[in-house]
């Protein structure tokens, strides 16, 4: 992340979003491991400041010092329901594939159900897990899809998920998620995700909806504030 273009990029865009998805976002963290960086142990505080028409939910799978998913809503809109449910409460290099260079934090997925002029959608954040010999499929990481895949045809209304899956198109992984449900990122063709701070293309990020989403646009945008570039879904 960079953080000056970021507030810049989200400030400039909060008068025409309605919802901001983020991930990786710390909130008050005491110690931060010395592997991230620069990153900022109070940047959910630091958005919501930025962002007083919003309401801001922050999820985390542990406590510590492990970033968290944040979703901003738009105070217009009414919330029935939010929800974090703990994926994996913990994984490390004794529990993927025997691979001793393994490392990933907690995951959890974020659920957050509001109703709009009589409508109901449901957004899901989600942070698939990092592994260090690459982004294709796993025994865990395909668990980890059958399970959010379960809670997301469980849930009501119009769905949308937004996630760095950390898996490349022509997985398992990412197929169990698609099934009956639109891939935006496939279906515009994008073919990359990242930004010129990662120097190679490849697409990790994703949009799925279901079928009741009315899309009326969608993009990946050009703003370079982090090492993935932001994605802009309009729908009804």
């Amino acid at each position: 992340m960079t953080y000056k273009p970021m507030m810049e990029f989200v400030k400039k865009h909060s008068s025409d979003i309605d919802i901001f998805c983020f991930q990786e976002v710390f909130h008050n963290a005491i110690a931060i491991r010395s592997l991230l960086g620069n990153a900022r142990p109070k940047l959910f505080s630091e958005l919501q400041n930025l962002l007083p028409d919003f309401n801001g939910y922050y999820a985390a799978p542990l406590e510590r010092d492990v970033g968290g998913l944040v979703i901003f809503l738009k105070k217009s809109f009414i919330v029935n329901k939010v929800d974090n449910i703990v994926i994996f409460k913990e994984l490390n290099s004794t529990e993927d594939e025997n691979d001793n260079s393994y490392f990933s934090m907690g995951r959890n997925l974020q659920v957050l159900e509001f109703s709009y002029l009589g409508k109901i959608c449901t957004i899901f954040n989600f942070h698939g897990m990092w592994v260090a010999k690459g982004k294709l499929d796993t025994d865990k990481r395909i668990l980890q899809s059958e399970k959010v895949r379960k809670i997301f045809d469980e849930s009501k209304g119009a769905r949308i998920l937004c996630t760095d899956l950390n898996v490349v198109p022509n997985t398992k992984s990412l197929a169990i998620l698609t099934e009956g449900s639109r891939d935006l990122i496939q279906e515009y063709g994008v073919t990359s995700t990242r930004s010129s701070f990662k120097n190679r293309p490849e697409v990790v990020d994703y949009v799925i909806v279901s079928l009741e989403v009315e899309v009326k646009d969608f993009k990946v945008l050009k703003d370079e504030v982090s090492d993935h570039l932001p994605i802009l879904l309009e729908f009804n």
